[in-house]
């Protein structure tokens, strides 16, 4: 095993989260109101010879996902941890748990880590069996986080597996973050969080634990009661709207900084209907004034429709929750002629309704 001394963890964690716990009380503190959406999490890792020259970078991860733990939603979370492709001769069945599911224990988790990874195969597809296996049954919602390059060795499709394990258990989460950037494995760990209503992540996006506190803040916690009803103006104007560009009906946007907006904006939105099972969401879709009122009445249209297959695929909101009002250039033609031609008329509008 991989030994992390006392001596280690206080003067390496010990400072490393006393720092974390300044960044997040200034950035993205657990409020008092944010409560568990999961119950247990599952770390399901790569330890092949493909993480060789990579071990040393996963294991800073894992010290990364140590901090950010305790600060969200103050950690209390049940943690286990699951390895595939370590013991050398075990072939296409190759997966050993290594510390089943149980309250956070940052230590035994630091500590519960093989020494050096095998040169052996990768069996991801043993290893979501396995992993699903002990995700159905654990008491209450378990997701399983997938961190690893996503290399299959045997002759097994993961992302069916995935989709058999749905079928047994549709409450299933796997989130994946890809080490490396190896094209098969990006195919396979896009699939599986896509199967799984998980998210996809490049490992390399996560160099901190602030970032994996902003993950955990997104995926492991919500609001512990519903928001109080606000006016539909209050609503509207609470969380800002998706832009489109020009005669374009596609969500993401050729320009970056747009296109990030538009993501962060579509996540705020699905947390609040994920956090407030009675809240629905209605889609208030324009354009701009170019072209003439029935294209336009047409393409904003389209434009909602885009954002609600964009719930409905990505975050899995049930379509019986989302309604759409297209407006067309309606509103534009009270703008300025200059303000009726910028990307900001062409946009959906999100109004959050609680009954």
């Amino acid at each position: 095993m991989l030994t992390f001394s006392r001596g280690w963890l206080s003067k390496t964690l010990i400072p490393g989260l006393a720092l974390m716990l300044i960044v997040a009380s200034f950035s993205s503190p657990a409020r008092a109101d944010d409560c568990k959406r999961v119950a247990n999490i599952l770390v399901l890792f790569d330890a092949s010879g493909f993480m060789k020259d990579k071990w040393d970078f996963f294991l800073q991860q894992m010290n990364f996902f140590s901090q950010a733990m305790p600060v969200t939603a103050d950690g209390f979370f049940n943690v286990g941890i699951r390895h595939y492709g370590l013991k050398v001769g075990l072939g296409c069945e190759n997966t050993e748990s290594i510390l089943a599911i149980q309250q956070w224990d940052p230590e035994r988790f630091l500590n519960a880590f093989p020494r050096s990874v095998s040169y052996g195969v990768s069996s991801l597809s043993a290893g979501l069996r396995a992993a699903g296996d002990e995700a159905a049954a654990a008491e209450g919602k378990t997701i399983i986080v997938l961190i690893g390059g996503g290399i299959e060795s045997c002759n097994i499709d993961p992302v069916k597996v995935t989709d058999q394990l749905c079928r047994n258990n549709p409450d299933l989460e796997i989130h994946t973050f890809q080490i490396g950037n190896a094209p098969e494995g990006s195919f396979y760990l896009r699939g599986i969080a896509q199967r799984s209503h998980g998210t996809y992540n490049r490992a390399e996006d996560t160099r901190s634990s602030a970032s994996w506190h902003a993950w955990m803040k997104r995926n492991l916690v919500m609001p512990c009661a519903p928001s109080a009803p606000q006016s539909p103006d209050q609503n509207r104007a609470a969380i800002g709207p998706v832009l489109f560009d020009s005669k374009s009906f596609l969500v993401r946007s050729n320009d970056p900084a747009v296109d990030v907006t538009n993501l962060q904006n579509l996540d705020a939105v699905a947390r609040i209907l994920r956090g407030n099972p009675s809240a629905k969401v209605v889609l208030h879709a324009f354009s701009d004034a170019k072209g003439n009122p029935d294209f336009n009445m047409k393409l904003s249209r389209k434009r909602a429709e885009a954002v609600a297959r964009f719930l409905i695929n990505t975050y899995h909101i049930s379509s019986t929750r989302i309604s759409i009002t297209p407006h067309g250039s309606s509103q534009a033609m009270l703008q300025t002629p200059a303000a009726s031609q910028q990307p900001g008329a062409r946009r959906v509008e999100f109004e959050i309704t609680y009954q």
